[in-house]
């Protein structure tokens, strides 16, 4: 059934294509578990969309520059290396730019971020991967306070994570390194403080590896509110980018700026209905 119905939202990806094509998209993945299948959908994107850089964006909104017509970011959120080792060699060949936003407390360690620790557990204990995501929905949907307290019950989940030498490596292949917080919380369940805390400790981190990126954020799992957005303002953030799986309006907010989740092994059908704005524009009339 699925299928069937990314199959008929595709057969209209021109129109929207076309509907859309002085909008924004920004694509939002997360890992590059399949280096050939994200290739295709590297090709398809050259094909029919003018990939930009972050760099073009700040010119946009700092002078007014431009964008070319049918204008697509490409982004990854969280830091995973799949996207250093299977993601970068394919952006390269295509000599394509991207964003990457990284947790910066991750960066030169081997622990991962504390929602694998969750699902690690409860599947252990028997649960079904949906359950365990059942449990990671819960945990963001309560105060940060007691979700800290709560994951001394959660062991440390250990992964290889990015390294300050892939980072400079990345940065050197054209893909802007941006910021994801410091430990990934949910800045709407967090306090002015904590937030504060966040963004002080994660600009620690790109001051000392001397990127600038700390400025273009994304917040973790979407979850913006007006007291986040003072903060950040306070911060003196340029870009800000959402996860609400919209295509962006023509008179965009520098500090609100939409993306559209993907994943990159994603069938075909699917990605063309979600990267037109098929799947977006439904997506939302249902809601």
């Amino acid at each position: 059934m699925r299928g069937k119905v990314y199959s008929a939202l595709s057969s209209f990806h021109f129109f929207f294509k076309k509907k859309y094509a002085n909008r924004l998209r920004v694509l939002a993945y997360h890992t590059v578990p399949d280096e050939m299948a994200f290739e295709k959908q590297v090709i398809y994107l050259k094909s029919q969309y003018n990939i930009i850089s972050i760099e073009n964006l700040q010119l946009h909104f700092r002078k007014n520059m431009p964008l070319p017509k049918n204008p697509l970011l490409i982004t990854f959120d969280d830091g995973d290396v799949t996207v250093l080792k299977k993601g970068l060699p394919v952006l390269k060949k295509h000599s394509l730019s991207s964003c990457l936003f990284i947790i910066t407390g991750l960066i030169n360690t081997s622990k991962d971020v504390w929602i694998k620790r969750i699902e690690a557990k409860e599947m252990k204990e028997g649960k079904s991967y949906l359950q365990a995501r059942g449990v990671v929905k819960n945990f963001k949907q309560i105060s940060n306070l007691e979700r800290v307290g709560r994951m001394e019950e959660y062991p440390e989940v250990y992964k290889p994570q990015l390294t300050i030498e892939d980072l400079k490596e990345m940065s050197q292949s054209g893909m802007f390194i941006a910021n994801h917080t410091h430990s990934h919380p949910m800045l709407d369940k967090c306090t002015p403080e904590e937030i504060s805390e966040e963004l002080t400790q994660a600009k620690e981190v790109f001051d000392g590896l001397q990127l600038p990126g700390f400025y273009v954020f994304a917040y973790p799992n979407g979850n913006a509110d007006e007291q986040t957005t003072k903060i950040l303002k306070n911060f003196r953030m340029e870009l800000v980018f959402l996860f609400d799986h919209k295509i962006n309006k023509k008179n965009m907010d520098p500090l609100n700026i939409s993306r559209i989740r993907v994943d990159s092994d994603t069938e075909m059908t699917e990605f063309k209905a979600k990267v037109s704005g098929a799947h977006p524009f439904l997506f939302h009339l249902k809601k």
